[in-house]
């Protein structure tokens, strides 16, 4: 059924440029320079040893958080909402999807200050904010995402993340994403799915992410 529409790992390049000369080469009474350039080595090993053991600690705590916010949010199909962070001004920089065991997701991530606000839940007849008019949907269910936080004096410069109308954007039951345009702060998107399916809506920092489940 369809409606019409109008839409580190961290790497680290050190460069150790030692110079060996042979016996025959240095003068005798050169100072013997083996200690220094063994410590230094060890210094440089050392300080890369620290640097790869903070950004993998760094890179635990992101997923770490990650899998906290995710499991810490059921599936169900109410309508699901958050206030944004008073001095949220976002700007979107990419919109995917994917698939997981057991569910798959849209992420909606921004650029910008602050926490979006969002408002998600099932629309039977999906319509664009502002004008009202109907929005061309794939798919059989319509999930309607409204992010709060998004200023319309702050659009993204990729046109294909501010154009109006369905994006190239899918993954498993999600069969299609359609953007209903940015109006005063609020970012409207509508995710076809083939069926009414439990879902769940959470954000997550560091990137700043809206991150959509909807379940298998």
């Amino acid at each position: 059924m369809r409606r019409t529409l109008c839409p580190a790992a961290l790497t680290l390049t050190l460069a150790l440029g030692v110079s060996a000369c042979s016996p025959s080469d240095a003068p005798s009474s050169a100072p013997d320079t083996s200690r220094a350039s063994t410590t230094s080595a060890d210094s440089q090993t050392q300080s890369q040893t620290q640097a790869q053991s903070q950004t993998q600690s760094a890179q635990a705590h992101v997923a770490a958080t990650a899998d906290e916010a995710t499991t810490a949010v059921a599936f169900g199909t109410d309508r699901a909402q958050q206030s944004p962070r008073p001095d949220a001004e976002l700007v979107i920089a990419d919109v995917r999807a994917g698939s997981h065991d057991g569910f798959d997701r849209v992420v909606f991530e921004y650029s910008g200050t602050g926490t979006p606000g969002f408002l998600v839940g099932y629309n039977p007849e999906p319509r664009q904010q502002a004008s009202g008019l109907p929005l061309e949907v794939a798919g059989n269910a319509y999930l309607e995402v409204m992010i709060q936080g998004t200023p319309m004096g702050m659009l993204s410069q990729r046109e294909d993340l501010i154009k109006a109308g369905p994006m190239d954007v899918a993954a498993g039951s999600i069969q299609g994403v359609t953007h209903g345009g940015v109006f005063e702060a609020d970012t409207q998107y509508i995710l076809g799915v083939d069926q009414q399916r439990p879902f769940r809506a959470y954000t997550l920092e560091n990137p700043t992410r809206l991150v959509v489940d909807v379940q298998r």
